[in-house]
């Protein structure tokens, strides 16, 4: 950040305050957001500091607060200049480096079982032979492999299919529960940049819907250059409010497109169960794919090995009937050929990663 303060009076000023206001949760990591000092008439000062975002969304910097006074003391006159800024901070990328970096240090495909999408057909890529049929091109002929078998063979090749996936961010109130910066919410927002940025990288086509009881954005599946700008925007505006309205939210997704897509839904499954079977079965019907990966709330909250006995008691509870709530979903959902997985912090981006390669090697969505 940088300040610059003009007099653009005839009069000197002796002593001058000036105070840069920024957000409660941003870190002042280098400098100081004030300066104290002395003006000339028509001179300017200025000062800088650098700040640290610790957490994405809409922020506004300022008021910034002035304040001269004479040479005693005595008197003073304060004046605040609201002309706030407003910054939109992106969601972190720290696990699309992490991944980045990684892959450099070995294939994907060992660190990650990549796999590709594959079906027989005019490719580059080599697979085998096969007996030649009637209306083959002769092109395809590979004469050495004949002569050796004494029969016509033709070669074969593989062609790489892409897949279209569109990424259901929950944003309800319930999805913010959690550490400051390790809610739900937060976690889902992680897989989902993380999600894109896999597909980009393998020519996929990847969406981005954020909803509660409304659709709150919704970037359409693409492989633009600037895809991964439009979803990261989507994204860092995400509140926690409301509530989940599954219909309403894959309703408008279905208006949106027609091409055949695997929609995973990064949901905590805390509201009723009923709408959200409705919703998967408009899944089905429109000829979708879906699977839910759930947050776990108590997994994402205080360990139970920092409560008393029995607040101990009273978790331990709670997460028996939550999990058993879970598994009647579970069950309830598998009747439509759709998966719930429950995660926690741990495993959440992990488990991201492994399913869209389960996606790639099943061939699910393709376009």
């Amino acid at each position: 950040m940088r300040v610059t303060i003009h007099n653009r009076s005839n009069r000197h000023f002796d002593f001058i305050e000036c105070h840069d206001l920024y957000p409660e949760t941003w870190v002042l990591a280098i400098g100081e957001n004030f300066i104290a000092s002395r003006i000339e008439p028509g001179d300017s000062i200025t000062f800088s500091y650098i700040l640290q975002v610790r957490m994405r969304g809409r922020y506004e910097l300022g008021p910034t607060e002035v304040i001269l006074r004479d040479r005693l003391g005595l008197h003073y006159y304060k004046r605040t200049l609201r002309a706030p800024t407003e910054i939109l901070v992106y969601p972190t990328y720290k696990d699309v480096r992490r991944l980045e970096a990684l892959g450099k240090q070995r294939q994907l495909g060992l660190m990650f079982g990549a796999h590709r999408t594959k079906t027989v057909g005019m490719g580059t890529d080599f697979t085998g032979f096969r007996e030649y049929v009637p209306g083959d091109a002769f092109r395809l002929i590979d004469w050495k492999a004949s002569a050796r078998r004494g029969d016509l063979v033709v070669k074969q090749y593989e062609m790489e299919k892409n897949i279209q996936i569109i990424c259901m961010v929950d944003s309800s109130g319930s999805m913010g529960n959690g550490y400051p910066e390790n809610t739900k919410l937060e976690y889902a927002i992680r897989a989902a940049v993380l999600l894109t940025h896999m597909g980009l990288e393998r020519k996929d086509l990847v969406g981005t819907c954020v909803f509660s009881d409304r659709v709150h954005a919704y970037v359409p599946p693409s492989a633009s250059p600037g895809h991964m700008y439009a979803v990261l925007e989507a994204l860092a505006m995400a509140e926690p409010r409301g509530w989940s309205d599954y219909e309403g939210a894959i309703g408008y997704v279905c208006k949106q497109t027609r091409k055949r897509s695997l929609v995973i839904w990064l949901t905590d499954l805390e509201e009723s169960p009923a709408p959200l079977i409705n919703a998967m079965k408009t899944v089905v019907a429109n000829g979708h794919r879906a699977m839910i990966i759930s947050p776990f709330g108590p997994w994402f909250e205080a360990p139970v090995g920092q409560f008393g006995p029995l607040e101990k008691v009273l978790a331990e509870a709670v997460s028996e009937e939550l999990w058993e709530r879970r598994a009647k979903i579970g069950r309830a959902l598998a009747r439509f050929g759709i998966s719930v997985v429950n995660v926690g912090p741990e495993d959440f981006l992990p488990t991201i990663m492994k399913q869209y390669e389960l996606a790639k090697k099943k061939g699910v969505a393709m376009l």
